[in-house]
């Protein structure tokens, strides 16, 4: 069971099936520049012949140590996404937030949760059909700065084309710059950043770094991205784990996106799903925000951590031209697509946390 997130359409009707929060006239139903592999500002292109559209699947958090490396010590590294990979692989460009650094050496620092992923249970992701992950989170520095450039390494060999990163890089700067897709003629920048206070997480001039989540930060990155690209995609890592509503601190960054010139902005941290919201802007479509698209492959120690969906979006030079989400169940630490009863749960809910959105924050 799938509901209409948002269309550009000028009719609705009750047939459309989950109304983007916030559009009033829906119904209820109804890194390294120039590079030859894949990373920040690498232009990758499609060799289909339609041209200037570009489907985009989008999803939360991806953890492949603990109990999902035991299942993929036991399954492999298919394990993770056998049930889903088809709906990834389909996409023009599937994008997740890497929750874990990949590294065959380094140890995790000792903090209450740290992580590490080996290059062998992490070889799943290009077959699973990751074109980009984000790596602007607090779990991305858990095995130090060279552990994220091992991680970086092991992208740009994960697959024949490489899998491109956003919001970390070699420097400082680097952490900072677009990576940039090529699909059928469009060209879609990535840009990532970790609102997360951590100690080893701030920017180094000279050092592997993740790009953090300043106002002014935000606004510049997203605003050099603008100039180079069709479409912006702002990644946030922000929040409260297991909060279901944004805080006034991810609305400020969401609005401040909107205003520099991002087309989406996809949240993660909280671990449970978020409500949207459309940012209306002069010009282009409105900003679709997803606060939090929850995890996606992970080990989840509660309910509703548990339950998450993909974001299935078309893009054009517009900007997000129509979306939708797809339900999912985390099952034994893999996404299951689910429809009837269970899927009418989650999007009943995520609708309920959009309209929400809708009501002035007192």
């Amino acid at each position: 069971m799938i509901r209409d997130l948002c269309r550009r359409s000028p009719t609705w009707c009750a047939a459309t099936l989950l109304a983007l929060a916030l559009m009033p006239t829906l119904a209820k139903y109804g890194s390294e520049p120039d590079r030859a592999v894949a990373g920040p500002d690498t232009a990758r292109t499609s060799p289909r012949a339609d041209r200037d559209t570009v489907r985009l699947v989008a999803v939360g958090d991806i953890l492949l140590d603990r109990g999902v490396g035991r299942k993929i010590a036991r399954h492999g590294p298919d394990y993770p996404f056998a049930l889903i990979a088809d709906r990834l692989r389909s996409a023009d460009i599937a994008f997740g937030n890497l929750e874990c650094p990949i590294s065959a050496s380094h140890v995790p620092v000792a903090k209450p949760f740290s992580f590490r992923a080996t290059p062998a249970a992490a070889s799943g992701l290009g077959r699973a059909g990751f074109d980009i992950v984000s790596l602007a989170n607090n779990h991305t520095l858990d095995c130090t700065r060279a552990g994220l450039a091992d991680t970086m390494a092991f992208l740009r060999s994960a697959s024949p084309e490489g899998i491109a990163w956003c919001g970390a890089g070699m420097s400082g700067a680097r952490a900072e710059d677009a990576a940039i897709v090529v699909r059928r003629g469009l060209r879609v920048a990535f840009v990532g950043f970790c609102d997360i206070v951590q100690d080893a997480s701030y920017l180094r001039p000279d050092l592997p770094s993740v790009a953090q989540a300043s106002k002014a930060g935000v606004l510049s990155t997203i605003r050099r991205a603008r100039g180079r690209a069709d479409v912006v995609v702002a990644s946030f890592h922000w929040g409260i784990e297991y909060e279901p509503r944004p805080t006034r601190r991810q609305m400020a960054l969401a609005a401040d996106a909107s205003r520099a010139g991002a087309d989406l902005v996809i949240g993660h941290h909280p671990h449970v799903l978020q409500g949207l919201q459309r940012i209306p802007r002069q010009g282009r479509s409105p900003t679709l925000v997803a606060y939090s698209l929850g995890n996606f492959v992970f080990d989840p120690q509660r309910a509703p951590a548990d339950r998450t969906a993909v974001l299935d979006a078309t893009l054009d030079r517009s900007g997000v031209r129509d979306a939708r989400l797809i339900p999912c169940r985390i099952v034994a630490c893999r996404p299951l697509p689910v429809a009837g009863a269970k899927a009418g749960e989650t999007l009943d809910r995520v609708e309920a946390l959009s309209n929400e959105l809708r009501m002035p924050r007192r």
